[in-house]
């Protein structure tokens, strides 16, 4: 397949509102799971046929309209995406999306195994590239904490289809799933293994995010920061200013970052002071 490098595009949301920084707060509701409606599941691969097996491997996914619905809620009127070939590819037509949200831009590249339908190709590997650039910002994060499932299929042609009894429960699935419940419902239909109970929080943060290190914690954290950075060529940069480079959105407090923020924060301060100890030795 033959693809041409588009030019940017403009934001896909046509509101307006106020400009605002990918700050932390941004970034937890980019993270926030989607309704279960919106969640969907298909065949990634067809069962053993000649062995007498009925159950194929599904797969949780949502599709790229679903992802920039979400994005035009969040941060309506400041994304946008830009395509291009990518430097390098091996196999499959590939993609490059660059997705800029809140003024910060992230990349990745969607592929797609060629079908007799270019067409339906081109379309595919613009959603795949999107959707890959998308979790970059932690959209559709959420979907990596589902179980493996197997479900049950039925033939009609050259295609197997997901029964509607296994559809039922993969909605009872998904329910359980995004509402952390302690453990999953029996099903006839469905195969699942490696269920963790709440795991959604660890991607999401959960609903208002995990608590802040508060001010005492972030005097200490200043103070390693201050340490780590002494001999390199950043070290009268705002630690602020540093940690929002680190992570990527506006941190206006070291107090505001959680546990996991402040944890690398300081390994990339702890990264700087090893490389500038590396130039020195070298001169």
């Amino acid at each position: 397949m033959t693809a041409k490098t588009p030019a940017a595009t403009a934001p896909r949301s046509s509101r307006t509102a106020t400009p605002t920084t990918l700050n932390a707060s941004v970034v937890r509701k980019l993270r926030q799971p989607f309704a279960p409606e919106h969640i969907r599941w298909k065949v990634q691969a067809n069962p053993k046929e000649n062995q007498g097996d009925t159950y194929a491997v599904v797969v949780v996914f949502v599709d790229a309209r679903t992802v920039a619905a979400h994005l035009d809620d969040v941060v309506p009127g400041q994304w946008s995406t830009e395509y291009a070939l990518p430097p390098v590819t091996v196999g499959f037509p590939a993609l490059e999306c660059r997705l800029t949200v809140c003024g910060v831009t992230r990349s990745d590249v969607g592929t797609v195994e060629p079908s007799p339908r270019a067409d339906s190709d081109t379309k595919d590997l613009y959603s795949d590239a999107l959707k890959r650039a998308a979790v970059q910002y932690g959209i559709g994060a959420f979907l990596y904490r589902f179980p493996q499932v197997r479900a049950k299929v039925e033939k009609y042609g050259n295609t197997w289809f997901i029964t509607r009894e296994a559809q039922a429960e993969l909605q009872r699935l998904t329910e359980a799933v995004l509402s952390g419940a302690p453990q999953l419902p029996r099903f006839q239909a469905l195969k699942v293994v490696g269920y963790t109970p709440g795991g959604l929080s660890g991607v999401t943060g959960g609903e208002e995010g995990p608590p802040p290190i508060g001010e005492e914690r972030a005097r200490g954290l200043h103070e390693q920061l201050g340490i780590a950075l002494r001999q390199t060529d950043i070290s009268t940069l705002d630690h602020s200013v540093f940690a929002s480079r680190v992570l990527g959105f506006e941190v206006g407090s070291l107090a505001g970052l959680t546990e996991g923020e402040a944890a690398t924060v300081y390994r990339a301060a702890k990264q700087r002071q090893a490389e500038a100890g590396s130039d020195q030795a070298a001169d």
